[in-house]
C-alpha cells in the first residue's frame, strides 16, 4: 500500500502563496466593486441634479409666461430632466411649490437628495425633485460588480432636488436711464396695457408710447411731486456705473443722475443695439426726484420692461421701427417704444420689488 507523503516545506510555501493570491484577488475585486458602483451612484446623482436644475428653471419660466399652465408642466419637466441623463431617461418624483396651481411640497428628504437652503417665506417658487428612471420603468439604479459577485440585484434609489423662485426684481442691473412712475402709469393704463415680449410677435403701431425728457416743454403729463421732490414726469439719465449704459439700482433707494441732454457714448451704442435687436430693456422707474442737472437724485420705485423702437436726442436720432416716423423734434428730447410684460434675463438680481410688468427667475436651492 502506497503511503502519502507529507508536503514539503516548498509545497507549503506554494500553497500559502496561492492562497494569498486568491484572497488578494478577492479583496481587489471587492474594492473594484465598491469603486465602480459608488462611482455610478455619484454620476447618476450629478445627472439627476443637472436635470432637476434645468426642469425647475423651465417650470418657473412657464409659470411666468403662462400662469394658467403653471400646474401642467410634468411632461416638459421630464423632458428637460431626461435631456442630460446618460441613458436619456430621468423620472420626476414631484413638482410643487408656491404659484398658480402648484401644490404644497411634501416633507423634504433627510439626505443629500434634498434641496439646499430653506423654503422662501414669501413669493412664488417651483421645486422639482428627480429620481432614477430605467428604460424598464424601474426607479432603482442596478449594481454592476456587486450583482456579478454576490448576486445582489436590488439596486439603489437615487434622487435630486432644485428650487427656483420668480417675481419682480428689487435690486438689479438696469439701463442707465430712468422713467417716472407717473409716466408708466399713464402710458400703460396703470399696468393694464402691457404688450407681449417681441419674441411673441410685433405689436401694432398703436402700442408705441413717447416718453419725453424730464423738463421738456411738452412733458406736462404728470404734476409736481410731494414736498421735497419735484417734477416726477418724463425720463432722465442715471449715472453709468457699469460703463456700458447700465447701473445697479435698488427699489426704495436713491441714485444719482442727470437731466441734461447729453447722451454718453456707451448709451448711444447700447440704444442703437437695443432698437435694432428689439430686445426688452430693464428700465428703473422713479417716483420722486430732487436737484437739477448733474446734481439730480432719483428715488427708485421699481423696474419696467420697455422695447425701444426709436429716439430723438441731441445729435443722436433714429426713427420708429413701428411707424418709420420721429415722434418728437426741434428742442424736444424723447424716446419711444412700448411697455411689455416680460421675463427679463438678468444677473445679480434680488427678487422682491413691486410688479410693474417685469419678472425675473432666480435659483434658490
Amino acid at each position: 500500500m502506497r503511503r502519502l507523503s507529507r508536503p514539503s516545506a516548498d509545497d507549503r510555501g506554494a500553497v500559502a502563496a496561492l492562497l494569498a493570491v486568491v484572497l488578494g484577488g478577492g479583496v481587489l475585486l471587492g474594492m473594484a466593486a465598491v469603486v465602480v458602483d459608488v462611482g455610478r451612484l455619484y454620476a447618476e446623482r450629478e445627472q439627476l441634479q443637472t436635470g432637476a436644475d434645468a426642469a425647475a428653471w423651465a417650470v418657473a419660466e412657464a409659470c411666468v409666461r403662462l400662469p394658467e399652465s403653471c400646474a401642467e408642466q410634468g411632461a416638459g419637466a421630464e423632458r428637460y430632466a431626461s435631456a442630460v441623463a446618460a441613458d436619456g431617461a430621468a423620472g420626476i418624483a414631484e413638482i410643487c411649490g408656491r404659484g398658480p396651481g402648484l401644490v404644497d411640497c411634501s416633507a423634504p428628504a433627510t439626505n443629500r437628495t434634498a434641496c439646499l437652503g430653506a423654503v422662501p417665506v414669501t413669493g412664488s417658487y417651483a421645486e422639482v425633485r428627480t429620481r432614477t428612471l430605467g428604460r424598464d420603468g424601474s426607479t432603482l439604479l442596478p449594481r454592476t460588480f456587486a450583482r456579478a459577485l454576490a448576486g445582489d440585484d436590488t439596486g439603489t434609489s437615487v434622487g435630486a432636488c432644485a428650487r427656483v423662485a420668480w417675481g419682480a426684481p428689487r435690486r438689479a442691473a438696469g439701463a442707465a436711464v430712468t422713467f417716472s412712475m407717473c409716466e408708466w402709469e399713464a402710458l400703460t393704463d396703470g399696468g393694464l396695457t402691457l404688450w407681449p415680449s417681441p419674441s411673441d410677435g410685433t405689436p401694432p403701431a398703436s402700442a408705441e408710447r413717447v416718453v419725453r425728457l424730464k423738463g421738456s416743454p411738452s412733458a406736462t403729463t404728470c404734476p409736481a411731486g410731494p414736498s421735497g421732490w419735484d417734477r416726477p414726469g418724463g425720463f432722465g439719465w442715471l449715472d453709468d456705473t457699469g460703463g456700458n449704459c447700465t447701473t445697479t439700482v435698488e427699489t426704495d433707494g436713491s441714485f444719482g443722475g442727470d437731466t441734461g441732454n447729453s447722451v454718453s457714448s456707451a448709451c448711444r451704442t447700447a440704444f442703437a443695439a437695443l432698437r435694432d435687436e428689439r430686445r426688452p430693456m430693464l428700465i428703473p422707474i422713479y417716483d420722486g426726484v430732487t436737484g437739477n442737472g448733474a446734481s439730480t437724485t432719483y428715488h427708485l420705485a421699481g423696474f419696467a420692461s420697455f422695447v425701444l423702437t426709436g429716439y430723438y436726442q441731441s445729435g443722436f436720432t433714429a426713427p420708429s421701427r413701428l411707424t418709420g416716423l420721429h415722434r418728437c423734434g426741434d428742442s424736444e428730447r424723447c424716446v419711444y417704444g412700448y411697455f411689455t410684460r416680460a421675463l427679463v434675463p438678468t444677473t445679480g438680481v434680488t427678487i422682491g420689488g413691486p410688479d410693474l410688468g417685469v419678472s425675473v427667475v432666480n435659483s434658490i436651492g
